[in-house]
């Protein structure tokens, strides 16, 4: 008791000899305490916040993604499993915009019934040529609603196609903004990693579904049976969530064998395909030259009729000419002769007018005589 006394008296002593440096100590303690009090009332709160939020955006249990892509058979195998309670497939894809004289990367969503983005401002869009965009693109971009942008997506190569035959992502590559909403899949500032531009995703969009023109879903998203009895992020979600995955796993080497011999049986099916094509073509072909080559020898065949024809007509036309050349040679040989004899008249007519002259002069003379 004594020993008691005399420690909180040394105490005292001390506290009294350095009693700023005890009320600092001190006040770092209660605020150290409140703090921690603080941390303590708040964070209940914020976790039932995030649940809540959650919970009405319908955010998902589970993410199932490929690299094969995912199908309508895949959801179905899904939709199967213990505590699956629904099975979702969207889009998702990288996305170059210009503006401002720059390329920004958009990461192109689609409104769902799943992971549903809260509508700050605006419209959620209906048509295929609206879109909705984050606040903070706006802000960057300088955009505001209503105004268009032109995105170009990654090309989504079809099964069994070349890059040439790749068709496009979207329908409508013009989008008109709409609306202004908030993603509950981005809650912090990132936004990933992208293949395009500089690398890394600056803002995301959402689309109306109906624009996307895709045969295969980019991820499969699935919510639990019962999940909203535990609160997100508690250790009984994880592992009910876990329970659920190991399932999942469990289909997982069915499932890639049976798209893997999906794709194959579509790139036969292609092969197949274009095979009867280039048969059909060839006999089309062979029919073709047969025919022209039918064409071609009856050609030949009136060409040597025709050149025999000629040949005829050529000997007889020779023997016209040599006919008709002999013909003229002796109308020639005639007209010579009447020439000449028409010649010899004429001069005989001449002498004979001479004769007659003469015969008139002599007589014009004698008659001059006797008168």
């Amino acid at each position: 008791m004594k020993l008691k006394k005399a420690l909180l008296k040394d105490s005292f002593k001390e506290i009294k000899k350095s009693y700023k440096r005890f009320i600092s100590i001190l006040l770092m303690a209660l605020l150290g305490v409140g703090f921690f009090a603080g941390l303590r009332a708040s964070s209940p709160d914020m976790v039932d916040s995030i649940d809540t939020y959650y919970k009405n955006q319908n955010v998902y249990d589970i993410e199932v993604m490929s690299t094969l892509g995912l199908t309508n058979s895949d959801i179905e195998a899904l939709s199967n499993i213990e505590n699956v309670k629904d099975v979702y497939g969207t889009y998702s894809k990288d996305g170059l915009i210009k503006t401002n004289d720059k390329e920004i990367v958009a990461k192109i969503l689609c409104v769902d019934d799943v992971n549903k983005p809260v509508l700050v401002e605006g419209n959620m869009p209906e048509n295929i040529d609206e879109c909705v965009v984050e606040k903070k693109f706006l802000e960057g971009t300088g955009k505001k609603i209503g105004d268009s942008i032109d995105i170009e997506p990654e090309k989504t190569e079809g099964t069994g196609t070349t890059d040439e035959e790749a068709t496009e992502y979207l329908k409508n590559k013009t989008l008109k903004i709409v609306g202004v909403v908030e993603s509950p899949l981005y809650i912090s500032r990132e936004r990933g990693s992208t293949k395009l531009g500089t690398g890394v995703i600056n803002y995301y969009i959402y689309v109306n579904r109906e624009n996307i023109n895709s045969e295969m879903y980019t991820e499969i998203y699935i919510t639990l049976e019962n999940a909203d009895k535990y609160q997100t992020g508690s250790n009984k979600y994880e592992n009910y969530v876990e329970e659920t995955k190991d399932k999942i796993e469990a289909i997982k080497e069915e499932r890639e064998n049976a798209r893997y011999q999906e794709l194959i049986d579509e790139a036969n099916a292609e092969i197949t395909k274009a095979e009867e094509a280039f048969n059909t073509e060839k006999q089309n072909g062979e029919t073709e030259l047969q025919d022209a080559e039918n064409k071609i020898n009856e050609g030949k065949a009136k060409i040597e009729v025709g050149e025999a024809e000629i040949s005829r007509n050529e000997r007889s036309s020779n023997q016209q000419f040599a006919k008709a050349e002999a013909q003229i040679e002796a109308v020639k040989t005639e007209v010579a002769k009447n020439a000449l004899r028409l010649n010899n008249e004429k001069i005989e007519a001449e002498k004979g007018f001479e004769e007659a002259e003469q015969e008139k002069s002599r007589t014009t003379k004698h008659i001059r005589k006797y008168q």
